[in-house]
C-alpha cells in the first residue's frame, strides 16, 4: 500500500471511530456515556481497526478520498459509509 492510501487508511479509521463513539456516548442518557465509551474501546478498538484496514486496503486513493470526505461531514461511521461502496 502506497503512503498516502495508507494514511488516507489510517485517518478514515481514526474518524469513523471518533463518529461511532460520539453516538455511543450520545446514546447512554444516564450519564454513563464515558464509561460505555472506555469499555468499547477495550474491548473493541484494536479489531476495529484490524479488519476495516483490511477491507480498506481494497479500495482505491480517489475511493478512500471520498470516504473520509463523508465520514467528516456526516459524522457517520464506516458501517454506514461502505454500504455505498460494494467491493467487487
Amino acid at each position: 500500500m502506497s503512503r498516502i492510501k495508507d494514511d488516507l487508511v489510517c485517518e478514515i479509521i481514526r474518524i469513523s471511530q471518533t463518529n461511532l463513539l460520539a453516538r455511543k456516548k450520545n446514546e447512554c442518557s444516564d450519564g454513563s456515556g464515558d464509561d460505555a465509551v472506555i469499555k468499547w474501546i477495550q474491548c473493541n478498538a484494536v479489531s476495529y481497526r484490524e479488519n476495516y484496514k483490511e477491507c480498506l486496503d481494497s479500495y482505491s486513493a480517489v475511493e478512500l478520498g471520498d470516504m473520509l470526505s463523508m465520514l467528516t461531514q456526516s459524522k457517520k461511521d464506516l458501517d454506514e459509509i461502505l454500504k455505498k461502496y460494494p467491493q467487487d
